[in-house]
C-alpha cells in the first residue's frame, strides 16, 4: 500500500506491507498496523498478484476500526473508472471459481499462517526501519 494522493497533491511516501482481508468489485478490506483517518483526501494505492496477474488499485479510507490491540482494520472504497472495478470482479470471480474446485488459493499473494503472528512481524520490522532511518 502508498499513499499517492493526499488533499488532491501527488506524494512521493514510502510503501507499507499490509494484509488485504477481502476484496470485490467495490472495494476492499485490509489490515495493518498504520494509524489513518476515514478520509477520502486521502488516496491509496495497493498493489497484489491475483489469478497470476498483477493488480493495481485505487481507494480511499471509508472505515477505521481496532482491530485486537495494536492493529487496525479498514475498508476502503475504489477511486477508480468503471472498467478497472470489472476487472477486479472478473479476477476475484476467477479465483473464487478456482478456489471452490482445487480447494486453494493459487498464483497470487496469500497468507498461510496467522494474521496477527504476520501483523506482528510486519510491526516490528517497519521499528527496525525506522530505527535504521534514524541512525
Amino acid at each position: 500500500m502508498t499513499i499517492v494522493l493526499v488533499k488532491g497533491k501527488m506524494m512521493e511516501i514510502g510503501s507499507a506491507t499490509v494484509l488485504i482481508e477481502d476484496i470485490g468489485a467495490g472495494g476492499l478490506r485490509f489490515l495493518s498496523h498504520l494509524k489513518m483517518p476515514a478520509n477520502d483526501q486521502l488516496v491509496l494505492q495497493f498493489e497484489t498478484v491475483l489469478c497470476a496477474q498483477p493488480l493495481k488499485m485505487y481507494g480511499h479510507v471509508v472505515r477505521t476500526t481496532p482491530w485486537e490491540q495494536q492493529f487496525y482494520e479498514y475498508a476502503v472504497r475504489f477511486t477508480m473508472d468503471e472498467g478497472q472495478h470489472l476487472e477486479i470482479n472478473r479476477l476475484v470471480n476467477r479465483l473464487a471459481i478456482r478456489y471452490r474446485q482445487k480447494k486453494e488459493a493459487a498464483d497470487g499473494c496469500f497468507l498461510k499462517g496467522d494474521r496477527r503472528e504476520f501483523l506482528m512481524k510486519l510491526e516490528q520490522a517497519s521499528l527496525v526501519l525506522q530505527a535504521n532511518e534514524r541512525s
